[in-house]
């Protein structure tokens, strides 16, 4: 949750500094904070405070240029249809995560490097008011009952009497509905998930239900040699997600992933199909650079389909043969090829995205559209392919 009054502060020091109007969004586009309005203020910027949130028309213009997986300022240009002046746009971030945006108006006057770097600065140092922090923790010794028993409800030959045992250490269950979150260790490059190693699953097993404790919402927790899982009831809010990534991973470095199902009652095939969704999610969020984390099953995307399917179907025979036959080119040409479906075949947003200038980009197009002899304008085409990679990326899972 966000430290409004020292938020609040150093949002009003940099536009004195800058004689700029600023304002800080969350990612979803919720209006955070803002400076006082001057006279580059726009209609766009105007009704964002009115109303505490950024039409959607107006963050879909955003995101279209980048500023979600910037690692730097990006220059969002005027859009006069929506009455929106350009502006510079500074992503907030903590290790991979994007908590926020920093947006600095420049109707009438650029900005030059020099205010463009106190402007990334103070972005670097808002990340801490943005980020969720842990509550005080409570008696690392409370609550252990009721983790074993979230340990006995959610393995294969659960012991009959643990969910009534659960609901009466955890008052209030019966009848609420619960959500499951689980967190894997992601290999190098988001290689797939791996086993904890033995000091960092000793570290994860006494730090994670210690901290967690403290958070409205929590229930328990158990850490496995494969992976952690926390049951919350439902309404906890996203921090307690955000929580679970920070002491998980507490160098932000991006090497746990977070997943979570969707809201469900409490009861025992619920919650074991939750706990399978939540880690489903974690795991593919290990598999795929495309998916972010923490990640709910909701925004599985395709994954949803495959995995509702008792047996997944595969790809259509050999669809991605002649790539994977280009030789040393085969690994790029994939890569470019999924993240150019990633992004809905937006060649802007994947050339950013891959670091590439527009005519490269167009030249590896050209030769996967050559060696696959398909048309990657052809919206069923684009369809198949899409799927036959990302059945590839799930046939890579391990965990259950």
């Amino acid at each position: 949750m966000a430290h409004a009054g020292s938020l609040q502060e150093q949002l009003d020091s940099l536009a004195d500094k800058l004689g700029h109007s600023l304002s800080v969004d969350a990612p979803d586009g919720r209006l955070v904070a803002y400076s006082a309005q001057g006279a580059d203020a726009d209609p766009v910027r105007i009704a964002a405070i009115l109303s505490r949130r950024v039409a959607p028309a107006v963050l879909e213009w955003e995101l279209r240029h980048g500023i979600a997986d910037a690692a730097g300022p990006v220059e969002v240009p005027a859009n006069p249809g929506l009455g929106m002046a350009a502006r510079l746009c500074v992503p907030i971030r903590s290790g991979r995560r994007c908590l926020g945006y920093l947006w600095v108006l420049d109707a009438d006057t650029a900005l030059d490097g020099t205010a463009k770097a106190a402007a990334a600065r103070a972005a670097r140092a808002m990340a801490p008011a943005l980020a969720p922090h842990p509550p005080a923790a409570a008696d690392p010794a409370a609550g252990r009952e009721t983790d074993e028993l979230i340990r006995a409800v959610l393995v294969e030959s659960p012991d009959p009497q643990a969910l009534d045992r659960l609901a009466a250490a955890a008052p209030g269950l019966l009848g609420s509905r619960i959500r499951v979150y689980a967190v894997v260790p992601a290999a190098p490059g988001r290689g797939g998930a791996v086993p904890f190693a033995g000091r960092e699953f000793r570290r994860l097993a006494g730090a994670l239900p210690a901290a967690l404790r403290g958070y409205a919402g929590y229930v328990g927790s158990y850490v496995g040699a494969s992976h952690a899982v926390v049951l919350a009831r439902h309404g906890a809010g996203e921090d307690i997600a955000y929580g679970i990534g920070r002491i998980a991973d507490p160098a932000g470095s991006a090497t746990v992933m977070v997943g979570s199902c969707d809201p469900e009652p409490f009861t025992l095939g619920s919650v074991r199909a939750a706990r399978a969704r939540a880690l489903a999610a974690a795991e593919l969020a290990a598999l795929d650079p495309a998916l972010p984390t923490p990640l709910t099953w909701r925004d599985l995307g395709p994954y949803r389909t495959l995995l509702h399917s008792a047996a997944p179907p595969p790809p259509a025979p050999g669809i991605l043969a002649p790539l994977d036959g280009a030789g040393a080119s085969a690994p790029m040409l994939l890569a470019t090829l999924e993240t150019y479906l990633d992004l809905g075949a937006d060649a802007a947003r994947t050339a950013a995205r891959l670091h590439l200038h527009r005519t490269s980009l167009y030249y590896r197009l050209g030769r996967v559209t050559a060696l696959l002899g398909a048309d990657l304008a052809d919206g069923l085409v684009r369809l198949d392919l899409h799927l036959a990679l990302k059945h590839r990326r799930l046939a890579r899972r391990t965990l259950s």
